[in-house]
């Protein structure tokens, strides 16, 4: 990725030697209370305090300094267009407990085209820590930060990342003083941390067509133009377009701002507005009617979930639907339609269910998206026994009775409304490992908007899942054209038992994929336990094999909560996090190293992925990993990355949001030129598709050439 600053590269050239003499010598002054100060590749960085001694239950502060070398940035917690925020994890000895970052406002630093938002001199990042009355006087506290962060110039970005380490002596310093540099530092770093606008002012924020305007009244403001005009700087990436224009209109009371998102509107509009040289921390609703801007993402959702019915996810259920519709067909018309409408039921109120916990878990700042509960290998191990029980009903291999065997089995098969409800709920858990065309775009709308607008996306999408069924249930015309019941209706019930045992495979194939070997183990005990379970409910009748068959389904399900994640792999080579590895060599996904290529000039090919996506893997299989795609990668240069999803990672997470997705898969591929955004694939893929793409790129010996 190139910085930016003023001035030509030859004048910058002329003085970097002095810069960096100066810079040496600013650092060979005494650190506070035995800091270490790391010289990372064009950066040093150093765990600083604001006080030479801890005070119990008195003020604290710790910071990490970060002091690019000349030409050098690192960067802001959005870093615009490109680039990756400075991360900072504490190590803390009892009785210390580090508080939020303080971020100081950025600058913007222009990119060619795009714009990022950073730091472009000595910059830290100071949190506040609370000291606990309790602690002892007289030891010395060992205080530990791992930071990671992103250092760019003009050319290139360099990610790096180094342990640091601070021991701070409580009560009396004992002679010890703090660095006049650093106490002066973490004052200036507190005057440009934003703070609440004045008590006068009104801040509010509204869609307007394509943008955004941001109002703000009050008495004594100042809108000036220039390079002291008004500027918002977006808390959220996925938020505001950074390279794009911000229109300032005065008004007779303050002024309006006016932006551009990346996507959609966002629901909530938060970050740090730049009045003069004074900085806000603003965080405001973005108001807006429904009906202005929610029919397509409506359709949208419903269109997904129509098509949804088409993915492999869906078919078992599907199938059973069918079997007991045609059951139901010497049956009134209001009955049958009533099963149609139960069904219908049982999805949307799934879906809501599903876009209740989104919304819950992001306003908690968890990081989640479609399919989140498959990331969790506790659930891939119920979902496989659930999978198991229903093969056994279908094989007959479970007797109806009173058991608890019985009653599962009447919540899914069977023509009553009970079944038609729960087969509906069925439907949604087995449909969320896949992502139909139009549902990332709408599904990614929903969660960034008030909880209103998100459940009618999420009732839209049910709806459309529920449509082709209930089509057939309210058209006499349709229901018509099903098969006669018959023999036939119990050897396709039987032959359906198959799929879902392939099913049950697959999941194991994922649980081992999560936690190991142990979720192998757990789950195929599991299975086991499931099958005793079956076998007492049918060998033996009475409360007592009722009971006995309940608690051995109960432990299984316990057991199940005993998987342990396997915690994440080190970035490295592709297959990492349980992608197989192809003939063509893919890298593992990061977000510095892909701005790393861009800044580079190389073109690259994200793939977005999931071993428990089935719409990933059979992309992967037809398309991605086919012998003429990874030819005509190999022959155009292009950088293959996979961002495996299959367990949680904020990362990728972000990344996803980025591009107003929730989900995978998701497909992405850069040209190799700064000025040109980035090209979104289909979310179903053929050969044809992906080499088409592909061949829009320049050849390398014209990059080459260009550069």
């Amino acid at each position: 990725m190139r910085g930016a600053g003023d001035g030509s590269r030859g004048t910058r050239g002329r003085f970097g030697a002095l810069a960096a003499l100066i810079g040496g010598l600013m650092w060979l002054a005494p650190a506070p209370a035995s800091a270490v100060l790391v010289a990372g590749k064009h950066v040093q960085v150093e765990l600083v305090a604001d006080a030479a001694s801890v005070t119990p239950g008195g003020p604290l502060h710790l910071g990490v300094r970060f002091l690019p070398e000349p030409e050098w940035h690192v960067y802001w917690k959005n870093p615009g267009d490109s680039g990756e925020a400075p991360r900072i994890e504490w190590t803390l000895p009892a009785g210390l407990t580090a508080g939020a970052l303080a971020w100081p406002t950025p600058h913007r630093i222009p990119v060619g085209p795009l714009v990022n938002f950073g730091y472009e001199g000595e910059m830290l990042l100071a949190a506040p820590v609370t000291v606990a009355h309790d602690v002892a006087r007289g030891e010395r506290l060992p205080i530990r930060a791992q930071a990671k962060w992103l250092v760019c110039n003009q050319d290139e970005c360099i990610p790096g990342s180094a342990t640091l380490t601070l021991s701070l002596p409580v009560g009396d310093s004992g002679g010890t003083t703090v660095v006049p540099h650093v106490t002066e530092l973490f004052a200036s770093t507190r005057a440009r941390v934003p703070g609440a606008p004045p008590a006068t002012w009104r801040v509010s924020a509204s869609p307007d067509g394509d943008t955004v305007t941001l109002v703000v009244r009050g008495g004594g403001i100042v809108a000036t133009d220039g390079a002291n005009a008004p500027f918002f700087f977006a808390s959220e990436r996925a938020a505001l377009e950074p390279s794009a224009d911000q229109t300032v209109t005065p008004t007779a009371n303050g002024f309006r701002l006016t932006l551009t998102p990346r996507t959609t509107a966002p629901a909530q509009l938060a970050g740090v507005l730049r009045v003069g040289d004074q900085a806000y921390a603003v965080d405001t609703a973005v108001r807006a009617a429904v009906s202005g801007f929610a029919l397509t993402p409506l359709l949208l959702a419903f269109a997904g979930g129509l098509l949804l019915n088409l993915m492999p996810c869906v078919f078992p259920v599907l199938a059973l639907k069918a079997l007991s519709l045609v059951g139901l067909g010497g049956e009134a018309q209001r009955r049958v339609r009533r099963h149609g409408l139960v069904y219908a039921l049982g999805i949307v109120v799934s879906f809501w269910v599903l876009a209740a916990v989104l919304l819950a878990a992001r306003a908690g700042g968890a990081e989640i998206g479609w399919g989140f509960q498959l990331q969790s290998p506790t659930v891939i191990a119920i979902l496989a026994g659930l999978f198991f029980w229903m093969a056994l009903v279908l094989l007959d291999l479970v007797t109806v009775g009173g058991s608890i065997m019985g009653v599962g089995q009447h919540l899914t098969i069977g023509d009553g409304d009970r079944s038609a409800f729960f087969t509906g709920v069925l439907a949604t858990v087995v449909a969320t490992p896949c992502t139909a065309p139009f549902m990332g775009t709408a599904i990614g709308f929903a969660l960034g908007q008030p909880a209103p607008v998100a459940f009618a996306v999420f009732t839209s999408l049910g709806l459309g899942l529920a449509f082709p069924y209930v089509l057939v249930t309210f058209v006499p015309a349709l229901a018509a054209r099903l098969p006669r019941p018959g023999a036939w209706m119990e050897t396709l019930k039987q032959f359906l038992a198959f799929p879902l045992l392939a099913t049950v495979v697959w999941l194991v194939t994922v649980g081992s994929i999560q936690a190991g070997p142990q979720a192998v183990v757990v789950i195929l005990m599991g299975l086991v336990m499931i099958g005793f379970a079956a076998w007492i409910a049918g060998r033996w009748s009475g409360p007592g094999a009722r009971v006995a068959a309940g608690a051995v389904v109960a432990a299984a399900v316990l057991l199940a909560f005993r998987i342990t994640p396997i915690e994440p792999a080190p970035r490295g080579p592709a297959g990492a996090g349980g992608i197989a590895r192809a003939a063509f060599e893919w890298e593992s996904f990061s977000t510095a190293r892909v701005a790393e290529l861009r800044a580079q000039g190389r073109p690259v090919f994200v793939d977005f992925t999931a071993a428990w996506c089935v719409t990933c893997q059979v992309n992967k299989k037809v398309a991605l990993e086919t012998a003429e795609v990874t030819a005509k990668m190999q022959e155009l240069g292009v950088v293959a990355i996979r961002a495996d999803w299959t367990s949680p990672d904020p990362e990728i997470t972000r990344a996803l949001q980025e591009f107003g997705r929730d989900g995978v898969p998701l497909y992405v591929l850069y040209s190799g030129k700064q000025d040109d955004p980035p090209k979104i694939l289909p979310q179903i893929l053929t050969p044809a598709i992906v080499i088409t793409e592909l061949e829009r790129l320049e050849p390398p010996q014209l990059r080459r050439s260009s550069t």
